[in-house]
């Protein structure tokens, strides 16, 4: 008999129409200020993703080499906010790009150019007795004489109600 209810019930919230979307907004953040994550409008959700972002820097520094080129990033990302009724804050972003490395001055010996994928993943949850953030990384550029340069970076860090902080990194960074 209670499965029997539980299925009316579900079948019946099925056919009427909802009205939790007429109550949620969709403001740039959620009103969460990007640089403190503080604030925001509750049962709000935003979404913002782009694609194809293209980036130039002309005095970008090859770690390995200390050589000077010019480094070009075409990204794609997506980025999430949800704030609950009760001023939960949830923010995600995923972030992949194309990446090139390209020696101002390719006449120098050892100079290899470089290029490769990168992959970064943030998220953060607070609410008013907890807070956590996290992160990964993963970076992996070929060389074009065959060398290989890689970067994976893991981030994390959480304070519980009680004060109490967890905080740990893991960086694994490679030279040719």
């Amino acid at each position: 008999m209670r499965r029997l209810i539980l299925l009316v019930l579900a079948l019946g919230a099925l056919a009427i129409p909802t009205t939790a979307a007429a109550a949620e907004v969709h403001v740039p953040f959620c009103g969460v200020d990007p640089q403190t994550l503080q604030g925001g409008i509750p049962n709000c959700t935003f979404t913002a993703n782009s694609n194809g972002v293209v980036v130039v820097d002309k005095a970008n520094l090859n770690p390995c080499s200390g050589v000077v080129g010019t480094a070009t990033m075409v990204s794609n990302s997506i980025i999430h906010v949800s704030v609950n009724g009760a001023g939960d804050v949830w923010v995600t972003n995923t972030m992949t790009a194309h990446f090139s490395f390209v020696p101002n001055a390719p006449n120098l010996s050892g100079a290899p150019s470089y290029s490769g994928e990168m992959t970064f993943w943030f998220g953060a949850s607070l609410n008013k007795n907890n807070v956590v953030f996290h992160d990964t990384g993963n970076i992996v550029l070929r060389g074009s004489d065959g060398s290989q340069l890689t970067l994976h970076v893991l981030d994390h860090l959480n304070t519980s109600a009680t004060g109490a902080v967890n905080t740990f990194s893991v960086v694994s960074f490679t030279c040719p």
